[in-house]
């Protein structure tokens, strides 16, 4: 009875006009002090071999353990895998410990055998976070003891597998149906939109697509739980909705009905609304580059020197000035906090319309003779602003400006394709795994090339010839140094122009503890392990 009242509730959630008091939340859930209601765009794929994009990652930390955990300082420590090393120093053969006593949410052990199994069937989907990995081939050496063997050597390797979360075999293997995947049929990629099969803090419930998503607190978690404080209290069950109108989200905040908010890119008004709410608040977590993709392969941003001039014609100050207050700065290629940053030109990002001029005087358009189109996500009130202002300012020098805000499945439907690619693409870019091969080989390698973490759709040979040199650099100076040289290389392209830089803000009710770390990637910061209720201020 209380799980159909618990569904209840969320339907209610997903209309806008209908809102619970506290009292009545109460009477309807009344362990309601145990739940955390979580907001994020624009949809879920909870799948740990097809998740790619940022709340499907945050919601899978919370599902699923990865091999290794990143640290707050952007490093790497032990997580499944106890230890590893690079087998005889070579940079193509790794070896991974992994600790005992792991439990899947079925009570089963996790094993080396599901790990390997975990690891071949991420390369054979093809989807996902593989691309960044590159081709992996795993060996189970004992229990305990798991070999991944690469085609090319990679000295990021491991801070890749900071997005790498083993499944459990027996049970996927149990649920798999037909496919086009030989035994092993779909992968049981269907099963797993609706169920997990992981190791991590929370255990799915049920997930309707694009409406919510249903989890409560795994007990056997091989972390443990710490005892709370007599007035606090760990998060029992989570429910992730799927909502992106402002007006919306704003009443659930201030009624209560929604306890955290990950959107991120609300305008400057609502952000002052929130911070001049009483009860709500904004907390900074990691670093989001916001990028705005120039597509290489249309008229007429098929012309660097065009593009070059989009760049000088942008008033940088504008906006960015006025999210000062919020942690916005200067932007560059790779987000701050990563080792190898170059501050690349045109700097000091100012507008010079004399330079814009410059350049369009190069190209081999007219200005008066096209139209650029720029999309952004619908719901992203931030990403709008940029747009009008990038409009006001191309105006100046005669270039029509058309902006558009699809729902996100048009959104990443466009982007699929070069030539129904917008000519500018808004994107807000977190550090994905610690290290700047996270912008670089995700971004720029002609192997991953396409949709919207590389919208630009410029394919260059020498960019993978030089991340591929980069991976295969043990020195890890030397390394940084490949990565400055390319971060050059890509701002002579002109491949996206770069607005700012921000935290990611995420609209918190003030009775949510934490998080307890803050980690410079998307992820582990959003796993509620992270998190805790204070009741003495949870009405």
């Amino acid at each position: 009875m209380k799980k159909q009242l618990l569904y209840f509730l969320v339907a209610l959630l997903l209309i806008p006009s209908a809102f619970l008091t506290a009292s009545e939340r109460e009477e309807v859930m009344p362990e309601a002090e145990n739940v955390v209601v979580i907001n994020g765009m624009p949809v879920i794929i909870p799948d740990p071999g097809q998740a790619m994009d940022w709340y499907d990652t945050q919601v899978v930390y919370n599902l699923y353990s990865p091999l290794l955990y990143p640290t707050p300082d952007g490093k790497l420590r032990p997580h499944l895998a106890e230890s590893w090393e690079a087998v005889g120093g070579m940079l193509d053969h790794w070896r991974f410990k992994l600790r005992r006593g792991v439990k899947f949410h079925d009570g089963s052990e996790l094993t080396a055998e599901d790990v390997a199994f975990s690891m071949e069937r991420l390369m054979s989907l093809g989807k996902g976070y593989s691309g960044i990995m590159g081709k992996v081939t795993a060996r189970v050496i004992d229990n305990y003891t798991v070999d991944f063997v690469l085609a090319k050597p990679n000295a990021v390797f491991p801070a890749t597998l900071t997005l790498f979360w083993p499944l459990n075999k027996d049970l996927v293997l149990e649920n798999k149906k037909p496919g086009e995947y030989g035994q092993f049929g779909d992968y049981a990629q269907e099963w797993l939109n609706e169920h997990d099969a992981g190791s991590g803090p929370y255990m799915m419930v049920s997930h309707s697509p694009g409406e919510r998503m249903e989890a409560t607190r795994f007990k056997d978690y091989f972390l443990g739980w710490e005892e709370p404080k007599p007035t606090e209290a760990p998060i029992e069950r989570l429910i992730f909705i799927m909502n992106w109108e402002t007006a919306t989200l704003m009443m659930l905040l201030k009624s209560q009905q929604l306890d955290v908010e990950m959107n991120g890119a609300f305008s400057r008004k609502t952000l002052k609304e929130i911070v001049d709410t009483p009860g709500i608040g904004l907390k900074r977590i990691w670093p989001e580059v916001w990028t705005v993709w120039i597509n290489t392969t249309v008229p007429p941003t098929d012309d660097v020197h065009f593009r070059r001039a989009l760049l000088y014609a942008y008033d940088y100050d504008a906006i960015m000035e006025q999210y000062s207050p919020y942690g916005a700065k200067e932007a560059n290629i790779i987000a701050s906090g990563l080792p190898g940053l170059v501050k690349v030109p045109p700097q000091p990002r100012r507008q010079n319309l004399a330079k814009a001029r410059e350049e369009l005087a190069k190209s081999k358009y007219d200005p008066d003779e096209v139209k650029v189109v720029f999309h952004y996500c619908a719901g992203l009130e931030a990403e709008e602003e940029v747009g009008l202002q990038l409009q006001a300012d191309l105006a100046k020098l005669g270039i029509e400006l058309e902006i558009a805000g699809p729902p996100w499945p048009q959104y990443s439907e466009e982007c699929a394709k070069p030539e129904t690619t917008p000519n500018l693409t808004m994107f807000m870019f977190p550090i994905v795994y610690p290290s700047p091969d996270s912008f670089m080989n995700f971004m720029y390698h002609p192997s991953n090339i396409g949709g919207i973490y590389s919208a630009h759709w410029y394919v260059n040979r020498e960019y993978g010839m030089l991340i591929d040199k980069a991976r295969e650099t043990l020195d890890s100076d030397d390394r940084l140094g490949i990565y400055e040289q390319l971060q050059e290389k890509i701002a002579s392209d002109a491949l996206a122009l770069y607005p700012y830089e921000i935290p990611m803000l995420f609209t918190t009710q003030d009775y949510m503890i934490g998080p307890k770390e803050v980690f410079p990637i998307v992820g582990p910061t959003e796993s509620m392990y992270n998190w805790r209720i204070d009741l003495t201020k949870k009405p």
